[in-house]
């Protein structure tokens, strides 16, 4: 891969993250349509559960909580655990190119 200059390089970043914040953009709308989507399908006589999680992942050792059902945390620690799978990869790969002298 050849050497990027310096405006390349921020002109590349700049595009990379335009990309990643219409992604995070595109998946809070979905998140929000799909809540509405389920309040709508609950109508009813539906027994509707609820509940929230969180989780922060501190050096590597995800920490969660929750409140409502305890399903919920489940899914919560799997989230977790798959994020933090992910950013231990983001970590790997940019090591490798650092060790491998293309820090950009």
């Amino acid at each position: 891969m050849a050497k990027m200059g310096r405006a390349e390089f921020l002109n590349h970043l700049f595009r990379v993250f335009m990309r990643l914040l219409g992604v995070g953009l595109l998946l809070v709308f979905v998140g929000f349509f799909l809540v509405f989507l389920a309040a709508l399908l609950a109508a009813g006589d539906a027994v509707v559960r609820s509940g929230a999680v969180g989780c922060v992942v501190v050096f590597f050792v995800p920490i969660c909580f929750g409140a409502g059902d305890p399903g919920f945390l489940t899914w919560g620690l799997l989230a977790s655990a798959a994020l933090l799978a992910i950013s231990a990869l983001f970590l790997w790969l940019i090591s490798r190119r650092l060790r491998a002298g293309g820090g950009g």
